[in-house]
């Protein structure tokens, strides 16, 4: 009979958290957008691998369920829900990843950390139509109002988020067509229509720019050069102070836009559709809507009201 020996066995090595994480980046970067790759990198570095070895003896092996969950509540003290649940969703997917590619046997500690439940809140004001008016105001007063003023106008009417507003060429925008073209959030091209008053301001800017290539920025400052993000975020803050308004952020027009079209159409599916919301639960949850609005909503669309009008119209009285 057979006999088995295990005496000269070696024990499975212990994988650093940096050399996992490492290797989980490898593992992305053919599988993700570049934006989506440097995501995954920065909040790995600065702060995954550090609160990870910082609970541990620095191995992978080390990690367990409690390591997690402590790692997700130190992380959320310094951050809001969205903050929280932007961490965890990347840490779940490097842990998971670990677990699946080397075929561990023992149980996966991320599968003992429940979701993370955001608590009841009333969804975040955007910026008002007054506050608008008067940033308009202010733009004419600055060193490039042109510039500012179509920046205003386009965020005002498409609900543009900053990283797709940076991203428009001079080539994307047809104002004959009132729209442009731009890569969404979704990796996917997208085509944004405005109204006149914005394909007004547009020609007026494009009218300052002499040169310029279809694949050229968009977005230039006053001496020519293209503008940052950076810049485009300081143009903002520079407009509320001058406005003497709070300091708004970007997505504060992208919730204005959204409010004031359902405010027009009361129709939420064509206002998620606007939004490029994937989900329409996400859309209720974006905009801060009351039950006045909702009441006026379903007065707009009273079917007896409706068939009324429909009757008259038919009856060409």
């Amino acid at each position: 009979m057979a006999k088995i020996s295990r005496k000269n066995t070696v024990s499975p090595q212990k994988v650093k958290i940096s050399d996992a994480y490492e290797l989980f980046l490898g593992s992305r970067k053919t599988l993700c957008a570049e934006k989506t790759y440097k995501i995954y990198d920065g909040i790995g570095q600065r702060h995954i691998i550090p609160s990870l070895t910082s609970l541990t003896d620095g191995y992978m092996e080390d990690i367990t369920a409690v390591v997690l969950r402590t790692s997700i509540n130190d992380y959320a003290e310094n951050h809001s829900y969205g903050g929280k649940l932007f961490y965890y969703r990347h840490l779940k997917a490097f842990i998971n990843w670990y677990w699946e590619e080397n075929d561990i046997e023992t149980v996966n500690p991320m599968s003992k950390i429940k979701g993370i439940k955001k608590a009841s809140t009333p969804p975040k004001q955007g910026i008002t139509r007054d506050e608008v008016d008067k940033l308009l105001k202010a733009a004419k007063e600055q060193i490039f109002p042109e510039r500012d003023t179509v920046m205003l106008m386009i965020l005002c009417d498409t609900g543009i988020r900053l990283s797709s507003l940076m991203s428009i060429k001079i080539g994307d925008v047809n104002v004959a067509k009132s729209q442009f073209t731009v890569f969404e959030k979704d990796q996917q091209f997208h085509v944004k229509s405005f109204g006149q008053n914005t394909g007004k301001a547009i020609k007026k800017y494009l009218n300052c720019i002499e040169g310029a290539k279809p694949e050229d920025s968009f977005w230039f400052k006053i001496d020519g050069t293209p503008l940052s993000e950076d810049g485009m975020k300081q143009s903002l803050r520079l407009l509320c102070k001058k406005a003497d308004i709070p300091l708004h952020l970007f997505h504060d027009f992208r919730r204005f836009f959204g409010l004031e079209l359902y405010k027009s159409t009361h129709d939420i599916y064509f206002v998620s559709r606007a939004l490029d919301h994937k989900d329409i639960e996400v859309t209720k949850r974006y905009l801060a809507i009351d039950k006045m609005e909702d009441a006026e909503a379903i007065r707009a669309m009273s079917p007896m009201d409706n068939k009324r009008q429909a009757t008259i119209k038919r009856n060409g009285k």
